[in-house]
């Protein structure tokens, strides 16, 4: 008659609780009442896996990591499926990717795991700005550094499931949020919450931690990873402006997209539908903004340049010295217009040749036919009969040290002046040394001839003496 009375008690104090706990519980807290409801959960009913499951998920918000194991094996048992409760906010990494059937996405060396799309539990969620009831979210989640456990970088809500063309955007949004706050050094306030509407326009827009999408278009794959990899750069790239050109005023989410796509082919381990249209876009917008950014700076100085010259500068700088050398320039830059951007430029500039600035010309020369460039040398670096791109320096007197490999006759001038003339004779990287004066601080044309034979320049270096 005791145990009676004692099973009907906690029949309705589990029904009565089992509500508010989980709504506590998906704010990320879970203190011992919480335990101890679902504790009693998984004692009346020891092969619903449900309750297997949020008990995992309350062990993990509390760090229990054992016992969310031993929780979540026994779900797993019972045949429990994906859903919300399979994702609390960190896991370790060990965990990753069988746990809850999370899937892998790898870019430029950097991987993140996307949850299946699940109902969101226990009750749907409600956007910000329109108060519009979403039922469906993706968890997306990323090693942190700090800690090396892997952290919820993206949550990804959706008023219904994600067509074909969408499944991997919640990943790709993730992926470039991690790469641009990395190689730039800019930090994200996480996780980053998209909302997906079933209807509008297309268009999207990002708000502090919020970033909402209208409607499904574009409907095709590469069209969304730039669309994703656009709204990260707003999170994470600084915001140079106001510029004209574009359909933005500020720089950060074009510059986000751009980078993006060029680390992607960079990686070059991307998939096969995304290759043409990836190209095309290399071909017909980085490609081409960086040529006109160089015969920008070919020109007199003083005016702010368009929007496309400003992100061919920066896409510039970046196939030269790397992102660490757009990173150093935006770091230095003192404020977020053209004329900061400028003083950053130079500051950067002054400070690498004191002691000496490397360069690989994996870029477009500054009379590149863009129909016949290879995109190869964004990875690899020019290889022609003769090439000329924008370079700055000061005032005085350099050592230009040229690695180039091949055969022929090689010229090297600085604007109209012949600097140095070689003879190369060299299957490796042989390196090669002429000195010269600068009288004039500025852009000119740094031009490698062969006047006979072939070959390439691996690298240029700078050194003021």
């Amino acid at each position: 008659m005791v145990s009676l009375m004692l099973l009907t008690l906690t029949v309705s104090l589990v029904a009565s609780d089992l509500a508010s706990v989980l709504a506590q519980l998906v704010r990320g807290q879970a203190d011992e009442r919480a335990l101890s409801v679902l504790q009693s959960a998984v004692k009346q009913d020891p092969s619903a896996p449900a309750w297997w499951v949020w008990l995992g998920y309350a062990h993990s918000l509390r760090g229990e990591w054992a016992q969310a194991a031993q929780a979540y094996c026994r779900a797993q048992q019972l045949g429990a499926r994906s859903s919300f409760a399979w994702f609390p906010p960190s896991l370790p990494p060990t965990w990753l990717p069988e746990h809850g059937n999370l899937r892998s996405l790898t870019i430029a060396a950097v991987t993140v795991w996307q949850s299946p799309t699940v109902f969101v539990e226990p009750f749907p969620s409600t956007d910000p700005r329109h108060g519009e009831r979403f039922h469906h979210i993706a968890f997306v989640y990323a090693l942190d550094r700090t800690d090396h456990m892997a952290r919820q970088w993206v949550h990804w809500h959706a008023q219904a499931g994600l067509p074909p063309f969408l499944a991997d955007s919640p990943a790709v949004f993730a992926l470039a949020l991690k790469l641009l706050s990395e190689r730039l050094g800019t930090s994200v306030s996480l996780p980053v919450r998209a909302w997906l509407f079933s209807r509008g326009d297309g268009s999207a827009l990002s708000l502090q931690e919020h970033t909402f999408f209208y409607g499904l278009l574009p409907s095709d794959r590469w069209g969304w990873w730039r669309k994703v990899a656009h709204e990260a750069g707003h999170y994470t790239v600084p915001s140079f402006g106001e510029f004209e050109g574009l359909h933005e005023p500020y720089a950060g989410g074009f510059l986000g997209e751009r980078l993006f796509a060029l680390w992607l082919w960079e990686d070059g381990s991307f998939l096969a539908d995304l290759r043409q249209p990836l190209s095309d876009y290399l071909r017909k917008t980085i490609c081409a903004e960086i040529v006109r950014a160089q015969q920008w700076l070919l020109r007199p100085e003083g005016e702010v340049p368009p929007m496309p010259v400003f992100l061919g500068l920066c896409l510039f700088l970046e196939r030269l010295g790397g992102h660490l050398l757009l990173r150093e320039v935006v770091s230095n830059a003192p404020g977020d217009s053209w004329r900061a951007f400028s003083v950053g430029l130079e500051r950067t500039l002054r400070k690498r040749l004191a002691k000496g600035l490397t360069i690989r010309l994996c870029t477009p020369d500054a009379n590149t036919p863009l129909s016949a460039f290879d995109l190869t040398a964004l990875r690899e670096g020019l290889t022609a009969p003769s090439m000329q791109i924008a370079w700055w320096l000061l005032n005085g007197q350099f050592r230009c040290e040229v690695l180039v490999q091949g055969r022929g006759e090689l010229q090297l001038r600085w604007g109209e002046r012949v600097i140095a003339e070689w003879s190369v004779n060299a299957e490796g990287p042989q390196k090669l040394s002429a000195g010269f004066v600068n009288d004039q601080v500025g852009w000119q044309r740094l031009r490698f001839w062969w006047l006979k034979g072939s070959g390439k320049i691996v690298s240029v270096t700078f050194l003021q003496e």
